[in-house]
């Protein structure tokens, strides 16, 4: 009947609670039957989760962390005796560019390395950056090099009208098909890697970072800058320690010159190619370890000198706000010399007023 209620007996101490009518029954066998369901939910999301664990655990060690190029198999290729050429139609006077390069190119590189370019290197031409990520290029950067292929990939779309920017990119990705062409890869940290390419290559490297400048002084001033251990395997992707990680490697091989000489570079990579790690290789060609080079690089990064790199680093941004605070003095003078002509405008009112 409306407004009764259906007594429920009293459990026992330690004993279940009694069902007493049929629909309270069913709404137990529902409630039920919702956690059993719940509960195969949870199993199976944590069974896909493991799954989808182990299946990039998978992919990550089967696969290398750079895609190999999709190389055009099909169209016309410019072969020469020291480089091959793959361009789509139409674009031969594009290939006869870098094959007219490449000789000098090359011999630059095995005078400033001690090492024989004695493989013919595959350049591939990419005339939009469409085209150049399809090829497995990357954001911020004009191009890539892939040693196992011995392949260069470049986005001529970036830098086709700008012969010297052309000239170096191409002569960086050629270093790096140099360098791992005599020293394994797992031998071949990443930092000396890019080092090596940028001091050979014109301080250019085929990163290009969004901000227009240095942040090398800024990691030093704020102690941001990266051990060479983090720096020996793939290089991070955050904008700016991104672009760090490449201003450092070029800084350290630059000061490894600067200290030691022109020859020490080719010393220190003919110890590495004849198969020495690298830590006992610049040992060899250095005298001192490689942890004493590396403080020694950071206690050099403190000398007035460097802050004024630091400083012409951000001779834009200083520009910049220099002229900002310009404005903004200006403005506040327009504003205090505009108030006071009111006020003159004021006092005199009333003044004219009255002789009329």
């Amino acid at each position: 009947m409306p407004g009764m209620t259906v007594p429920r007996e009293r459990c026992p101490a330690g004993g279940k609670r009694g069902i007493l009518t049929p629909f309270d029954g069913r709404m137990s066998i529902r409630n039920q039957l919702l956690r059993v369901n719940a509960m195969i939910d949870r199993i199976f999301a944590t069974l896909m989760k493991r799954l989808a664990g182990a299946v990039l655990a998978a992919i990550l060690v089967l696969c290398p962390m750079r895609m190999a190029a999709a190389v055009p198999q099909a169209g016309p290729a410019l072969e020469t005796d020291v480089v091959r050429v793959l361009y789509p139609p139409g674009r031969l006077a594009t290939a006869d560019r870098i094959a007219d390069l490449s000789p000098m190119l090359l011999h630059e590189l095995e005078a400033a390395t001690g090492l024989a370019f004695d493989f013919r290197p595959t350049v591939i031409p990419a005339f939009s950056r469409a085209n150049f990520q399809r090829l497995g290029g990357r954001d911020a950067f004009v191009a890539f090099a892939l040693p196992e292929q011995g392949q260069v990939v470049l986005d001529l779309s970036r830098f086709e009208h700008r012969p010297a920017f052309f000239r170096s990119v191409l002569k960086h990705e050629y270093a790096h098909l140099l360098l791992h062409r005599h020293i394994a890869s797992s031998r071949l940290p990443r930092w000396l890697d890019e080092g090596i390419a940028q001091q050979v290559s014109d301080g250019l490297s085929e990163y290009l970072p969004g901000r227009s400048q240095m942040v090398l002084g800024e990691a030093l001033a704020t102690d941001r800058v990266f051990p060479l251990a983090a720096l020996a395997g793939t290089f991070p992707t955050d904008e700016f320690d991104l672009q760090l990680a490449y201003e450092q490697s070029r800084s350290i091989v630059g000061y490894m010159v600067q200290r030691y000489g022109d020859l020490f570079l080719k010393a220190l990579i003919s110890h590495a190619a004849a198969g020495l790690p690298v830590e006992q290789a610049f040992q060899t060609a250095s005298g001192i370890s490689l942890a004493e080079f590396e403080a020694d690089w950071r206690r050099r990064q403190g000398t007035p000198l460097s802050w004024l790199g630091r400083i012409a680093g951000h001779v834009y941004g200083l520009l910049f706000f220099a002229a900002a605070l310009a404005t903004l003095v200006g403005y506040g003078r327009y504003r205090r010399r505009r108030r006071a002509y009111e006020a003159e405008e004021e006092d005199e009112g009333p003044q004219d007023q009255g002789h009329r």
